[in-house]
């Protein structure tokens, strides 16, 4: 019996993983556009950064990884509730397995090809616009920001199991993310406009995000990393546990 449930979730997985990978949009969203921003940000900020350790290319191919990241979110919702993929979603429903791999195959799908998406950016970054990602301690970076990843993932398909609807959760998730983004400094820094505007600052979790990553790569300086990592993990079973407290089948159809 654990077999065949074991080979019904791979089934399902590999399927929603398919979807992820045949959408456009999605790619393009989880691909070129960070890239381009990037490229554009970078170049616009050469005077801002020019003389410093840090250039215009290193903080936004950093922080616009972030922000990549944070709207995974929004990936997540659409895998999990997008009109072509919910018709066939019915179908597990009605099925012998347990109705907790609908959201879970969503959340672990979208989490691998995200990540994917997430590597991929940050090799292009490092290879044509010189970014630097942290030397030897990269895989240190990409483990925060993977751990980062797992969480939106997550957050993504809670939204969806506690508002019922793709639209409402996109729309909700699209503007709590660039208010944290935001006050987050993902796009200007703040930390030169008062104390009051640099704690606000703190409340964002991707300001923690970015000031870790920033002191691994520049500082050697891992004080960020364990907690921020371990902050990520019990969120996102936090929210899986919402998922599961939250998700009816009877609002899925």
């Amino acid at each position: 019996m654990q077999v065949q449930r074991a080979r019904g979730f791979l089934a399902l997985f590999k399927r929603d993983l398919l979807n992820l990978l045949l959408s456009p949009v999605l790619v393009s969203q989880n691909t070129v556009f960070p890239f381009l921003l990037v490229l554009i940000l970078g170049y616009m900020g050469r005077g801002i950064y020019s003389g410093g350790e840090v250039t215009s290319y290193d903080y936004y191919g950093i922080t616009i990884m972030i922000f990549m990241v944070l709207n995974v979110s929004m990936t997540a919702s659409n895998s999990f509730m997008e009109r072509s993929i919910k018709t066939s979603n019915l179908r597990i429903l009605y099925s012998p397995m347990p109705t907790s791999f609908v959201y879970l195959s969503k959340i672990v799908a979208t989490f691998i090809f995200t990540s994917m998406s997430l590597l991929l950016i940050a090799g292009l970054l490092h290879s044509i616009l010189g970014v630097h990602v942290g030397g030897r301690d990269a895989v240190y970076v990409m483990l925060l920001l993977l751990g980062f990843n797992l969480f939106s993932s997550a957050l993504g398909v809670a939204c969806c199991c506690l508002f019922k609807s793709e639209e409402i959760s996109n729309k909700l998730l699209s503007i709590v993310n660039n208010i944290l983004a935001l006050i987050g400094g993902l796009f200007l820094q703040l930390d030169g406009l008062g104390k009051t505007v640099e704690a606000i600052s703190y409340l964002s979790p991707v300001k923690w995000v970015a000031e870790g990553i920033f002191r691994m790569i520049y500082d050697q300086d891992f004080g960020l990393f364990f907690p921020t990592l371990a902050i990520c993990a019990a969120g996102s079973l936090l929210l899986v546990g919402g998922c599961k407290l939250f998700f009816r089948a009877e609002d899925y159809v």
